[in-house]
């Protein structure tokens, strides 16, 4: 019973937000990827771990392009050891880089 309890206190902490809106210069761990069908069309979307707060769900610019097959083996346990750092904004766009993590 306290599995599934903490099982619901991590989901009721998941925050969505926009790339802009995370931290400049922080790096994110990626816990998990997937493609999502958006009314703009499909858009792959990061859930990232805050560390502090819990969990961040955002979905990344279009420009970035993730195959089923890429996000399905990066999802595999042992797999995510990327980050995910917003370094701005360059004019329009959002600048990311994304890290390699131990």
């Amino acid at each position: 019973m306290e599995g599934f309890k903490k099982q619901l206190i991590a989901q009721s902490n998941v925050r969505f937000m926009s790339v802009g809106d995370l931290t400049v210069g922080r790096a994110y761990p990626i816990t998990k990827m997937c493609n999502q069908e958006t009314q703009y069309g499909r858009t792959a979307k990061c859930t990232l771990d805050d560390g502090q707060d819990g969990i961040i769900e955002v979905f990344l610019p279009r420009s970035i392009v993730v195959s089923d097959e890429q996000d399905a083996l990066y999802n595999i346990d042992g797999n995510q050891t990327l980050s995910l750092v917003f370094n701005g904004r360059r004019a329009r766009s959002f600048n990311l880089t994304f890290k390699l993590y131990v």
